[in-house]
């Protein structure tokens, strides 16, 4: 036999085996999916599943549109992996509040396991005692500096001033306004967690606020390791997953430096502000073997608090203006009702909420129209369940599809126009309602919501207070179509901001 027909024979009986392994899994996973009421879905291709579906350009897009064929709960196939997306108010009420039990966990992902956000933090930790003793202890720490009351209003209107004499620098050119969005909302989080604010050029600032910034990319092609164990090892996978961690580490290391000066300095009668707080638990439990409190949880938990807390704001501010650009009669409107009522002398405060319901509800119009965290953070369920009558296995991935939820026809007509009217009753107040869920629901909605609202309120009303904002002579109106990443940032785009006499 010569080599170059053992060879051949060889490749062969390789690809029998292959296709026999393959003819078994499949036939094992069709056997035990027939044993299951699962939700209705799309054909699944052999052993890869629904991959088409999940890893689309645009997932709440794809999942959205298959909502509207196969109902409110939708079913993919993952490899070996059950994937369910809630695709209305009432699947994702129903799952996250009425069952929360079952579905208040996050999914063993490879990818958040390396980056070490699966162990520490508080965003990606699994659901359980860990969990809720760090919640718990996280919401006490931030309400002591201000977080919730009325106290942190004076930080964030301090920091809408500073906004304004930065956007104030660019006269009458043309400018990208995101950067200068993230510093003031970023500085916001510094006062709290940090102590103190820092100028928008200041070296330490940038280093923080870019080493976050590089985490709400695109991240499809990491996230096929976590769902097909055996992607892992493709070299551009590998890349993307080390691309993940290398980021996160940078993230990590840029609130390191801080935590260290603060222990430095620590005073156990002069608590300035969260990492102290956190520094001064540490000591009180000292000795305690099992402690929660440890350097590495503080590091995960500043950068979860930093990662959760300026982009969504900043984004959302961002896409406000977007929005104001492409629909100058809007902007108008909102003038009006600020002159209207606390005119250009009085410094915007929370008070002044219930006499601005139509800025009010261009603000929520935004959050509606494009949700920063269109499919939320990724759930699993800790038990075999069922839900409206379908079973729902163990460790099933689960997400809540909120682009759709607030595009449901039902609740919003004409979802893809942009009305703040919507949010407007009879009597012209504003009325956001139930079925309004930018930031989820249940017992791991997004932490910072109360913050987010008092942000968005304040430095939104400051803004239009003072400018008029217009897109440069012959520029496009810029798309509604947000980038493709973590998080739904809108693509670049410079304007005018025109101060208003």
């Amino acid at each position: 036999m010569s080599v170059w027909t053992l060879f051949t024979y060889l490749n062969l009986q390789t690809g029998l085996i292959l296709g026999l392994v393959f003819l078994l899994a499949y036939w094992y996973l069709n056997r035990t999916q027939a044993q299951l009421n699962l939700p209705p879905g799309p054909w699944a291709l052999p052993l890869l599943g629904s991959v088409t579906n999940m890893f689309s350009s645009v997932p709440h897009l794809s999942w959205t549109q298959l909502g509207q064929k196969y109902g409110p709960v939708l079913h993919l196939q993952l490899g070996s992996r059950h994937v369910v997306v809630l695709n209305s108010y009432s699947a994702i009420h129903e799952a996250l509040v009425k069952k929360a039990e079952d579905f208040s966990d996050r999914p063993v992902f490879y990818s958040f396991k390396q980056t070490g956000f699966l162990d520490n933090g508080i965003i990606l930790l699994p659901y359980g005692p860990f969990w809720k003793h760090q919640r718990k202890f996280t919401i006490m720490g931030l309400r002591d500096f201000g977080f919730g009351k009325r106290s942190l209003e004076g930080k964030i209107v301090e920091e809408s001033h500073g906004l304004r004499e930065e956007i104030l620098k660019k006269g009458q050119k043309p400018f990208n306004i995101r950067l200068m969005l993230q510093n003031a909302v970023g500085n916001v989080i510094c006062s709290i967690v940090l102590g103190k604010r820092f100028e928008y050029d200041d070296e330490k600032f940038e280093k923080i606020m870019e080493a976050f910034d590089q985490n709400v990319g695109d991240q499809r092609l990491s996230g096929m390791a976590d769902l097909f164990p055996w992607a892992r090892h493709i070299p551009a996978i590998k890349r993307a997953v080390a691309k993940q961690v290398a980021y996160a580490e940078i993230s990590v290391g840029a609130v390191r430096e801080e935590i260290e000066e603060h222990k430095k300095t620590f005073d156990a009668n002069d608590i300035r502000d969260f990492i102290d707080t956190f520094i001064l638990e540490m000591k009180n439990k000292e000795g305690d073997d099992d402690s929660d409190f440890t350097d590495r949880q503080l590091e995960y938990l500043i950068a979860d608090l930093f990662l959760a807390g300026t982009e969504t704001t900043s984004s959302t501010l961002y896409w406000g203006l977007l929005y104001l650009l492409r629909h100058p009669d809007i902007q108008e409107k909102v003038h009006q009702e600020i002159d209207g009522t606390i005119g250009q002398d009085v410094t915007p405060s929370l008070t002044h909420r219930d006499q601005l319901p139509y800025t009010q509800a261009v603000i929520t119009e935004v959050m509606r129209s494009n949700p920063i965290a269109p499919v939320g953070v990724p759930h699993s369920a800790s038990n075999a369940t069922t839900l409206f009558g379908y079973d729902i296995p163990k460790d099933c991935l689960v997400f809540p599809n909120l682009w759709a939820a607030l595009r449901d026809p039902e609740f919003y007509p004409e979802p893809d126009a942009f009305k703040p009217e919507r949010f407007l009753d009879d009597k012209g107040q504003f009325n956001k309602g139930d079925t309004f869920i930018p930031f989820s629901l249940g017992r791991r909605a997004c932490l910072g919501e109360q913050l987010a609202r008092m942000e968005l309120f304040l430095f939104f009303t400051s803004l239009m207070q003072h400018f008029t904002f217009k897109l440069p002579e012959g520029a496009p109106l810029p798309s509604t179509r947000g980038k493709v990443g973590l998080a739904n940032t809108a693509e670049d785009f410079d304007l005018y901001a025109i101060p208003r006499e």
